[in-house]
């Protein structure tokens, strides 16, 4: 699906995985860490294989420590992005704080915030800093460099809120937070708020037809206002159930049937 949507040159294309992509809870208790750990690993091969090529680092990634997305971080094939989380004696960031994509015409900065409010396992690895003081220097950087600011970040609704509401120039914010379920975009201020499902029950697609950081309009909706000097950038989106009926990509399907193989051989290993 992805793929396909992919081939056509007038509507460019940008994968997106926001973050906790890696285990399913904060905390790893050490019967399952193992397991835990081969799957982890299989996921990144499959999303990689789909033309994913970062993730922001939301604070389940963290559950194992840093060993397994140090060695995953290899730009420009794929990088981790957290522009808060921090080396705990320099201070500073251990992952790239900021990406610069060509989608198109259009130059795009990307940029990650891993949630600092409950972190997991922080200690003498990292430090996870509040966005209030890391993401100011960093925005205004993407600012002067790029079109569009994509934001992915791992805090709550509310937080998020305050984010879209105090710095402007961000165009959307895709949040991985801690809420399940799927949420249609919401303008705030000059941005656009939206959630897709967690664990891969969904694809979420958001088609932009983009002119400029402008007020954002629903397509096929009134454009607020009157007498616009300029087009109203809008948006259309959708959220496709992965459901088991989908037909298998033989690619994916061998990533999923090795890390299988891998977890009972370490199940039979462990009897």
């Amino acid at each position: 699906m992805i793929r396909e949507r992919s081939k056509d040159p007038q509507w460019p294309t940008l994968v997106v995985t926001g973050g906790n992509l890696l285990f399913e809870r904060e905390h790893l208790t050490p019967g399952s860490a193992a397991t835990a750990k081969i799957a982890a690993s299989g996921v990144l091969q499959a999303i990689q294989k789909m033309g994913a090529t970062f993730a922001g680092v939301g604070t389940r990634d963290l559950a194992s420590g840093l060993a397994l997305l140090k060695a995953s971080h290899q730009p420009p094939a794929f990088s981790w992005l957290s522009l808060n989380l921090v080396d705990h004696a320099t201070h500073q960031p251990l992952f790239a704080p900021m990406i610069r994509l060509q989608v198109g015409a259009t130059k795009i900065a990307v940029l990650a915030l891993t949630d600092h409010m409950d972190p997991a396992n922080e200690g003498k690895e990292f430090l996870i800093l509040d966005w209030r003081t890391a993401l100011p220097p960093i925005l205004a950087k993407a600012d002067q460099e790029a079109d569009f600011i994509l934001l992915l970040s791992n805090y709550s609704f509310s937080e998020n809120q305050e984010i879209a509401k105090k710095h402007g120039s961000i165009d959307l914010i895709l949040q991985t937070g801690h809420a399940a379920g799927n949420m249609g975009p919401i303008p705030l201020n000059k941005s656009l708020l939206a959630q897709t499902e967690i664990r891969g029950k969904y694809v979420g697609i958001l088609d932009i037809d983009w002119h400029g950081r402008t007020a954002w309009s629903e397509a096929g909706q009134p454009l607020p206002g009157k007498g616009q000097e300029r087009p109203v950038s809008t948006y259309a989106n959708q959220f496709v159930p992965l459901n088991q009926s989908l037909a298998v990509a033989p690619d994916i399907e061998a990533v999923v049937q090795q890390t299988k193989r891998q977890i009972e051989r370490l199940g039979q290993g462990q009897h």
